[in-house]
């Protein structure tokens, strides 16, 4: 019975952890921005953007993680580029540039959360995404 919860597993992990990936970096750059920050206040920082990171990505990795395993799907470039659109279109919608572009402000925080993007995209993939479609995902065969 456990044997068949390795994949559904595997992939939780792999999600679990790209979203900390990003809330710790987002954590650490919120921190950075913010002269005085200690130690115990990074942390709360890193849990409440890791849950923002999970709000914010579950839909669309949801479909996307689905395609992936079905089309057995285990290149990094193709998470690496799920991971760049999604963070990027996600830090324009969440910083309201959309309401007032500045373009340059804009291209950095794009570019930046791109990069982050990928990054996370890469954890997931180290995690999960490079056994993509290996073994049944809720069987006793896996």
């Amino acid at each position: 019975m456990l044997r068949g919860l390795r994949r559904p597993i595997r992939l939780l992990w792999g999600y679990l952890g790209a979203c900390v990936l990003m809330g710790f970096v987002l954590a650490c750059v919120a921190a950075w921005t913010m002269p005085g920050t200690a130690a115990p206040e990074l942390f709360v920082l890193t849990v409440a953007l890791t849950k923002l990171a999970i709000i914010v990505s579950v839909l669309p990795s949801l479909v996307v993680i689905a395609i992936f395993e079905w089309r057995r799907m285990r290149r990094w470039y193709g998470y690496a580029i799920y991971g760049a659109m999604l963070s990027a279109s996600a830090s324009v919608l969440i910083s309201g540039s959309v309401e007032r572009p500045q373009t340059l402000n804009l291209i950095t925080i794009v570019v930046c959360f791109a990069f982050l993007g990928i990054a996370s995209a890469t954890v997931y993939w180290w995690i999960a995404g490079r056994f993509a479609g290996r073994g049944p995902i809720l069987s006793g065969n896996g």
